[in-house]
Formats: structure tokens, C-alpha cells, sequence
């Protein structure tokens, strides 16, 4: 009898246990398809505006890239597959370039409805800044670089590009990037 009841209590100690260390860890992967990106495009809209100090981690920054700034080599280039994408990505840095090409193309962009996500930035205040110059355009720090291996796969390893909904990237924006 004493023998029964202390299994049941050590089952039932190993019980809580696994239940606890269970509950602690990290969301399973119940399907992947393979054909996963990441979230950033879609977390842009959770950032927050550049008039809110609290929407972004000062810890991120700075923001490195292997990425050039530089002429993309041939317009129309595919970087993903053409379902991936469900609204315009644009992809710049904090730098003068980038700047530019933003200015130039804003009209063109928030007729898209086009997400910007920003490569390179040396802090958090050049982030902030760079989200001012873009809005109402929703723009999100990239701090991984999947992004970057992506394109730089399709031969299109530089910035600022914008990548369509079709999964082809284009530096000039008119034409054939509509």
C-alpha cells in the first residue's frame, strides 16, 4: 500500500514536471511548406510612426546588411515566388541614396500600397527619421538576412528596389513595375 502511493505521487510529481517544462517551450512547427518568409513586411504595420519612441527597440540598432547600395543590374529580376508577397515590399537603408530614391518614388509607392523595409541604419534616430521622410508608408526594421540572401540568390543584391506582389524587383519605379 505505502508502495502505491508513493509511485502515484512520483507519477504524479513527473506529471507536473513534464506538464511545466512542456508549457515552456517554443511553439512547435505543425506544417511548413517550405515555402515560408519571414514576418517583417506584415510587422511594419505594428512598428508604430516615428512619433512613437515606444514602437521600436533601440537595441537593434545599428542595422547591418550585406547588401549594396548600388544600380540593380537588370530590372524585373524574380527573388520570390510570386505568391509569397500579398502588398508591395520596398527595401532601402538610413542613407543618402536611399533618400532620394524614396522622395522620388513616394507618390508611386503609396499608390501601391507598398511596405518598406529599412536594410541599414546606423540608429534608431536615423530609423525614426527615415520613417518621417516615408510617411503614411509603413516601413519596419529588417533584422535578419534572409532578405538579403534572397536577393542577393536572384542576382539582385542591392538597395533601394522595390519587390512587387509578383515577386519581381524593380530599382525604377513606372513602366514595367506597375
Amino acid at each position: 500500500m505505502k508502495k502505491l502511493a508513493i509511485t502515484q505521487r512520483i507519477a504524479t510529481g513527473l506529471a507536473a514536471v513534464w506538464s511545466i517544462s512542456a508549457a515552456a517551450q517554443l511553439p512547435q512547427v505543425v506544417y511548413d511548406s517550405g515555402r515560408s518568409v519571414p514576418l517583417a513586411p506584415y510587422v511594419a504595420q505594428l512598428v508604430g510612426d516615428a512619433d512613437d519612441p515606444a514602437g521600436i527597440d533601440e537595441r537593434l540598432f545599428p542595422l547591418r546588411t550585406s547588401l549594396q547600395s548600388a544600380v540593380l543590374p537588370l530590372e524585373g529580376l524574380l527573388v520570390f515566388e510570386p505568391t509569397w508577397l500579398t502588398q508591395p515590399m520596398f527595401v532601402l537603408a538610413a542613407d543618402d541614396i536611399s533618400i532620394r530614391w524614396l522622395a522620388f518614388n513616394h507618390a508611386k509607392l503609396l499608390q501601391l500600397n507598398a511596405v518598406g523595409i529599412v536594410v541599414k541604419s546606423s540608429s534608431a534616430a536615423a530609423f525614426r527619421a527615415l520613417q518621417k521622410m516615408a510617411a503614411p508608408l509603413p516601413i519596419a526594421p529588417e533584422t535578419s538576412s534572409w532578405l538579403a540572401a534572397r536577393l542577393h540568390k536572384a542576382g539582385a543584391g542591392v538597395y533601394p528596389v522595390l519587390v512587387q506582389t509578383n515577386g519581381q524587383v524593380f530599382q525604377i519605379l513606372g513602366g514595367n513595375s506597375q
